[in-house]
């Protein structure tokens, strides 16, 4: 196992546990790794959303990223205050209030996106490239996101 050595045999009959377990490692590897640039996963995980479709309103981060509506406004307001996201007024609705990266925001996802590339390879380096492609297009079927055929 990645962290925290093998997993007793008894408990790796539970597919759920065995997720979990592996997750939880992997959360807390990345969490450490991503200290450094004063970030945490959820941060990741919104800047992430924001350079992919820039100009989300707060409401579809939310939505899309899972993170509940109160913690979003914090998180909108750290990345704000560490200078890698910026609101600007919707054009379309002028209470709403679109989110952009800023250039540093931009930069500091293309380090981070190659951080967690490397924590990925690590963590998945006991797969062949064929399993690899295997686990992720199961794990997508079962988070309900697989591509149609």
């Amino acid at each position: 196992m990645w962290e925290g050595g093998p997993i007793p045999g008894e408990l790796t009959v539970f597919p759920g546990y065995l997720l979990a377990r592996l997750g939880e490692s992997s959360r807390r590897r990345f969490h450490k790794a991503l200290e450094p640039e004063g970030l945490h996963p959820r941060h990741f995980g919104v800047m992430t959303m924001v350079a992919a479709q820039p100009g989300m309103s707060q409401h579809q981060l939310h939505e899309k990223t899972a993170i509940d509506p109160s913690s979003m406004v914090a998180v909108i307001e750290e990345l704000e205050a560490a200078g890698l996201a910026e609101r600007r007024p919707d054009p379309a609705d002028r209470r709403a209030r679109t989110i952009f990266l800023t250039e540093r925001g931009e930069q500091t996802l293309h380090r981070v996106r190659a951080l967690a590339g490397d924590l990925q390879g690590e963590f998945f380096a006991t797969l062949t490239a064929d399993e690899l492609r295997t686990l992720h297009a199961l794990l997508r079927k079962l988070a309900g996101s697989a591509p149609s055929e």
